[in-house]
């Protein structure tokens, strides 16, 4: 049965009324993500439940689900069309709305669409259709047209800062306007633009909290695209947005917040702040989050050295099955042809599909520290040599934590 709610929706029950995953696998899954202390969908997708592709369109579909923008047999039904047709969410949600039969009148009032209007990124027939979409999907109207080739990245970012600058009372709405225009025809930012044809000057977007998260590998810069646009239609903080969005846990945008304050204060690089976000991207608690800061705060070059990412190369050079010159040779190449290192490896036939599968796994175990490099060798070549799978190996030696 689904939940009464949409706004209690759990993943699990979006992805087992779907059909992405057996009762039975998310009830493992979940003990083992309890035990281990691991996300729950970091647990699916590890065991091989669900691809990582249709996870992450799982926890979109929780967020929009939550914030009843879809319902829940809509979400569920654009689910199991998106696994089973192979297509991307927005393609199931659009063939979901065209099959009811949804495409009736809905307000198309709305101030971003105004803006791109009169600026001329997008006309009346555009925007309007894009609010029809948006008000099916739950997508902002900025991504959705975005989405159907109207406007580029780039436009919607000016158009989203001519709307907050509006909004802020920063710039005048007929000076916003006319940069806009100009910015358009010119291609260069509103900010080039406000700076020579209005005269006006506003400080340029710099390293924030949006592109920390970006930096870290946390969200994707699309993502950041929309939650920016949440952030000025909507007109509630961006912090806020990504925590409606799924994006981070509150402890986590607290640290961020934090963390930005150090780089400002010349105590962190980038660099670092953003390997230091990945290690607080699941806190759960303030006070784990505050055992984090605490030694951040102490000796943020202690930390960053403890929390130095063991790369699957470490694993491979490890379990001797690649040396110091393939790694090199491949090296070369993967930047010569600008394809994926672990890519090159694999054609290059040094590693075969079952050592990739099992060097991801296990990377996945190192970087929330549940491993030792030394027990992921061991593990790596206790698969190969009898066939099993790695939950398989981890159990038969009893390792849950480094030891």
């Amino acid at each position: 049965m689904p939940p009464d709610t949409s706004t209690d929706v759990q993943l699990g029950e979006l992805l087992i009324h779907s059909g992405l995953i057996e009762p039975e696998q998310f009830d493992a899954a979940y003990r083992l993500s309890f035990k281990m202390r691991l996300p729950l969908g970091r647990v699916l997708a590890m065991h091989g439940h669900v691809a990582e592709a249709h996870l992450r369109s799982a926890l979109e579909i929780q967020a929009r689900v939550r914030d009843g923008l879809l319902p829940f047999e809509h979400a569920v039904q654009a689910l199991n069309s998106m696994a089973r047709d192979g297509i991307s969410l927005e393609q199931a949600l659009d063939r979901l709305s065209s099959s009811a039969g949804s495409k009736q009148a809905v307000p198309t009032h709305n101030r971003l669409g105004e803006l791109l209007m009169e600026s001329g990124l997008a006309n009346r027939s555009q925007v309007e259709d894009g609010m029809i979409h948006s008000h099916e999907t739950g997508l902002p109207l900025g991504m959705i047209l975005v989405n159907k080739g109207v406007l580029s990245r780039a436009a919607l970012n000016s158009a989203l800062a001519a709307q907050r600058f509006i909004r802020d009372g920063r710039v005048p709405r007929d000076k916003a306007l006319y940069a806009l225009k100009l910015a358009r025809i010119r291609s260069i930012t509103l900010e080039q633009s406000l700076a020579e044809n209005a005269d006006v000057t506003v400080p340029t977007q710099g390293f924030g909290f949006g592109e920390l998260f970006v930096l870290a590998g946390v969200i994707s810069e699309s993502q950041l695209l929309t939650a920016k646009e949440l952030e000025v239609t909507e007109d509630i903080p961006l912090e806020q947005v990504f925590v409606m969005l799924g994006y981070a846990s509150r402890p986590c945008t607290k640290a961020a917040n934090h963390i930005l304050n150090m780089i400002a204060q010349g105590v962190l690089f980038e660099d670092q702040a953003a390997q230091i976000v990945k290690s607080v991207q699941y806190a759960e608690s303030n006070q784990e989050l505050q055992e984090v800061l605490a030694q951040i705060d102490s000796d943020p070059e202690m930390f960053i050295e403890e929390k130095k990412q063991v790369e699957i190369t470490d694993i491979l050079k490890n379990a001797g099955l690649i040396s110091d010159k393939d790694l090199q040779i491949a090296t070369a190449l993967a930047l010569a042809n600008k394809v994926p290192l672990l890519k090159t490896l694999y054609d290059a036939n040094l590693i075969d599909e079952a050592v990739t599968h099992y060097a991801s796994e296990l990377k996945m175990y190192l970087d929330h520290e549940l491993l030792t490099l030394e027990q992921a060798t061991i593990v790596m070549c206790y698969c190969l040599e009898n066939q099993m799978t790695v939950e398989e190996a981890l159990e038969l030696f009893g390792w849950t934590a480094p030891g």
